[in-house]
């Protein structure tokens, strides 16, 4: 059998000698090699599927018409050459395979009109998904399409349209509800960063990535938003430091103050899926939904709408100069500072553990971690029933 049987352009399926698994090959001008890349597979029929999702992955591409891409090989390149390594992967790729579903196999960028779009969108609805989700699924494509523009990958921008706003989350915890999870059975790691939620106001994604040199103990701030990193539309903005969350980043070490093992945790969905289980829970509360329960509970409590804004991380214009300086102010953000350590209290009142005084086996792992050390066993008796 010749070693070109299947070919894509300079790049062709072949084998080793005594070996049936199928490689793609491509002769390097370069080196004057043939270089291989195992596809994973013995059947000739998958090699040529594998080869094909090779080369629209690994091609280059330059101001390629809209009317000869497919909208598939577009995400295909969106997902692995940009999204696959985001925080947010694996909900990229379920409403790109979404999009791919609603539309006819093999449609060009050129046909994916606004008219196609709201096709689509209504399609997404008709099978069920919210208002909300929808227009989340069409932005994930409309920025796969951006992206090959602007890397120019294809030769035209087209237009987007999304459908409108949805009502928006309206789940919001309860005092009693945070009690129970605060009660709940869970690791040390996850007891910080639920305590962090509640006492910074936080995106999860920020708290992840928080570090103990981004807490300011003498004016009582932290800073949400990590030395280097370029501030977004989603701002990290500096926050009052709640009076009971001064313990546990005085007992911290340099670094990440969420950790496992020592280590910083990139995502924590399935423990805190766990702890929500023990906690009794519904499935609809998530971590970001502490955020939307304690903002509720600032305005509901009286703080002025915008010291929550500030805190929230909401753009105003008006505060963009002032704002780095005035958060060394003695009464940055007072208000919300006093609400949240209210709020912490009434958690505290409601639950079995205490809150305002946190435990100290939290604190202990915080140290061993810093110091490189395995948790103490009394410290680390929960570690290992949730694993990451």
């Amino acid at each position: 059998m010749p070693d070109h049987i299947f070919r894509i352009g300079k790049h062709f399926l072949g084998k080793r000698p005594n070996s049936d698994a199928w490689y793609v090959c491509w002769y390097d001008s370069h080196t004057r090699q043939t270089k291989r890349a195992s596809l994973g597979t013995t059947v000739f029929q998958e090699a040529q599927i594998k080869l094909a999702a090779f080369v629209t992955q690994n091609a280059h591409r330059r101001n390629e018409p809209a009317v000869d891409t497919t909208i598939a090989s577009v995400f295909l390149r969106y997902y692995s050459q940009h999204s696959q390594s985001t925080r947010s992967s694996g909900p990229n790729r379920r409403a790109l395979e979404l999009v791919l579903d609603a539309i006819t196999p093999g449609l060009c960028v050129s046909d994916y009109t606004l008219v196609e779009q709201k096709r689509v969108a209504a399609h997404l609805q008709k099978n069920g998904l919210s208002t909300g989700y929808t227009r989340r699924v069409m932005g994930i494509a409309a920025a796969a399409l951006n992206w090959s523009w602007k890397n120019g990958e294809i030769d035209k921008q087209m237009p987007i349209t999304l459908p409108p706003e949805g009502e928006g989350r309206q789940r919001i915890m309860t005092i009693q509800e945070m009690a129970q999870l605060w009660d709940a059975e869970m690791p040390p790691h996850m007891r910080v960063f639920v305590a962090l939620l509640i006492g910074t106001v936080s995106r999860p994604e920020a708290l992840l990535q928080l570090t103990r040199e981004q807490c300011d103990l003498t004016h009582g701030i932290i800073d949400l938003n990590s030395p280097g990193r370029e501030r977004t539309k989603k701002r990290r903005p500096r926050v009052p430091m709640a009076h009971f969350l001064r313990p546990i980043i005085e007992a911290a070490g340099p670094g990440s103050l969420i950790t496992y093992h020592g280590k910083p945790i990139a995502k924590i969905n399935k423990t805190w899926r766990a702890v929500r289980r023990n906690a009794g829970l519904p499935e609809e509360i998530v971590p970001y939904t502490i955020r939307h329960t304690m903002a509720t509970e600032l305005i509901t409590r009286g703080v002025p709408a915008m010291e929550v804004a500030t805190l929230l991380g909401h753009s105003m214009p008006n505060l963009r100069t002032t704002e780095r300086y005035v958060h060394v102010g003695p009464d940055y953000l007072t208000n919300a500072r006093r609400v949240i350590d209210e709020i912490a209290s009434a958690i505290d009142r409601a639950a079995t553990q205490s809150m305002v005084n946190l435990n100290m086996r939290a604190i202990r792992v915080l140290d061993d971690h810093a110091e490189g050390k395995e948790p103490t066993a009394d410290a680390s008796e929960n570690l290992g029933f949730l694993p990451l």
